[in-house]
């Protein structure tokens, strides 16, 4: 069986059992319930009667004296009108008294009699019958006394209202007697009173004692049946569970061969072939790595051997374009020299096409002295690595403006620079040359057109992922189709060559760009002038960084 079957057959019979013993405590309970109430609706309404019938023929009693007194006071003394008067006045109001008292004593008899009606009719065992059969007579008798009673003191009252003020010992001896067997009633309506309360009360205790054994034998056998089920539970559960501790220290030791017993057919069961898969899995994948590993050693060791060899080829590199750059500078400057020379002293002594020869040469000369000089820059910049570090571009901004500002001022340039530019971490030196080329391609292209002022804006955006800078001209502007060929090494566009420059700024800039992970990208068209776009990512760390030579 499933360990889930387990536990749901646990909770379930608890639950069973829970709801049985429910049900019963709340019968045992209604049962405890219906005789305490009633106890309170009959005994204790019973009892009320009793006092209130015996309290009210006290309070008649003591009219009655008044009564008698006031007669024998008008039927043997010689009494003033005016007193006379006045004691007919008051035996109006006993009058009055006797009959209110008699009135509500005989609606409490009346209600006790519908009351002992009632319960008859729910009322099932047969001495519970017999007892409030009895209680009926009695009601009866004491009705019957009572109803006497009044008659008796209301036919005196009359005979005193009508002057008949002499009360015979008969009369007396008669309202005594009803007194007495008023009295007597009542005392055994008490009585019974007692012995249905304390009929109720052992009824009561019966049924406490009875729910408590039953609650105590539902308790005893819920205590045993959950502790049998949990120990089966805890027994199935507990021997796998050292088991699967014990396999999974032994993976931990690097022991990839250890298998668990698959016989359970439980939840247990399914985590031990589970395991097992894993175990298999794992000891494949450890075969695969050890073979992987080996093949990457192999494949680090050449690595290293290509990264001494490529060190060797950069630096026999490096010597080939210093040396290159020095054996093309040498014959450059011979011919520069002779260009100065004959500009200076034969320049006059030429015709229109010599002087234009000579100017070309010069201009040859300049051009190709610039190409080398941006060939050793864009060397330099693509395998120099420099340290980062956190740089303020607003204060590497303005070092640039600082480098520029004859330019600047020279072509009449509107700079604007938003405020707050960010700190980034980056290789300053390469984004100071990074800056530096875009400003200088921006004051070149946006002062060639007449008429309008010339107007450079550096402004930023951030994101969480990197930092997007943006250097807008009002120049000439570029082409889509063209957007991506102005990168390309000493790339010059169609309509650009009456610009200074050999076309390498832009290939810098990607190149710094590139080196730093980011991106670059132009918007811009023809005569609108251009807005180059470059990011440089978040989250680079400042490492040292090394220099290849």
């Amino acid at each position: 069986m499933k360990i889930s079957t387990k536990i749901i057959a646990l909770i379930s019979l608890l639950l069973v059992v829970l709801a049985v013993n429910g049900i019963i405590s709340f019968g045992l309970l209604k049962s405890v319930s219906s005789e305490l109430h009633g106890v309170v609706k009959k005994d204790v309404a019973l009892m009320q009667t009793v006092t209130t019938v015996t309290k009210h023929q006290l309070q008649k009693a003591v009219i009655f004296e008044r009564l008698r007194r006031i007669a024998e006071e008008l039927a043997y003394q010689q009494v003033s009108p005016a007193r006379k008067e006045h004691l007919l006045f008051h035996t109006q109001l006993a009058r009055k008294d006797f009959d209110a008292l008699a009135k509500e004593g005989a609606i409490n008899i009346v209600n006790s009699k519908q009351l002992i009606t009632e319960s008859l009719r729910s009322v099932k065992s047969p001495r519970t019958q017999e007892d409030l059969v009895r209680v009926q007579d009695i009601l009866k008798e004491i009705e019957k006394a009572h109803i006497h009673y009044d008659a008796m003191a209301g036919q005196i009252f009359e005979a005193v209202r009508e002057g008949r003020y002499e009360i015979s010992v008969e009369d007396i001896d008669q309202i005594h007697s009803d007194e007495r067997k008023l009295s007597n009633e009542l005392e055994k309506l008490l009585t019974q009173v007692q012995t249905f309360a304390k009929t109720s009360e052992i009824n009561a205790r019966n049924y406490e004692l009875t729910t408590e054994e039953f609650l105590w034998v539902v308790f005893i056998f819920s205590f045993l049946v959950g502790m049998g089920l949990a120990l089966s539970i805890v027994s199935g559960i507990n021997r796998p569970m050292r088991q699967l501790l014990k396999a999974t220290h032994e993976i931990g030791g690097g022991n990839l061969e250890i298998k668990l017993p698959e016989a359970s057919r439980d939840e247990l069961g399914e985590l031990s072939r589970e395991f097992n898969r894993m175990s298999s899995q794992l000891s494949e994948a450890r075969r695969r790595l050890e073979e992987q590993s080996e093949e990457l050693r192999s494949n680090l060791d050449l690595m290293a051997q290509q990264k001494k060899d490529l060190e060797k080829v950069n630096h026999e590199l490096d010597r080939f374009v210093h040396t290159v750059s020095h054996d093309i500078r040498s014959p450059l400057m011979g011919i520069a020299w002779y260009g100065d020379f004959l500009k200076n002293h034969h320049f006059e002594l030429l015709d229109k096409k010599g002087q234009d020869s000579i100017n070309g040469v010069c201009r040859g000369v300049e051009r190709a002295n610039a190409l080398i000089n941006d060939l050793l820059a864009l060397t330099r910049i693509s395998r120099v690595k420099n340290p980062y570090a956190p740089c303020e571009t607003g204060k590497l901004i303005e070092d640039v403006t600082a480098t520029l500002e004859y330019k600047l001022r020279q072509n009449k340039v509107d700079l604007s620079v938003q405020p707050g530019m960010p700190v980034i971490v980056c290789d300053p030196i390469k984004v100071k040359e990074l800056f530096l080329n875009l400003m200088t391609n921006a004051i070149k292209f946006s002062s060639g057109r007449p008429d309008v002022q010339p107007a450079i804006s550096i402004r930023f955006v951030e994101t969480d992922a990197h930092c997007e800078f943006i250097v807008k001209d009002n120049g000439i502007g570029i082409a889509p189709k063209d957007h991506d060929e102005v990168f390309a090494i000493f790339k010059r566009l169609q309509g650009a060559e009456k610009f200074e420059g050999t076309g390498a700024g832009l290939s810098i800039a990607k190149s710094v760009v590139d080196d730093h992970g980011g991106r670059i990208w132009i918007v811009s068209d023809v005569g609108q002038g251009a807005e180059f776009h470059f990011t440089i990512p978040r989250g680079l760390k400042q490492l040292e960084a090394t220099s290849e030579s």
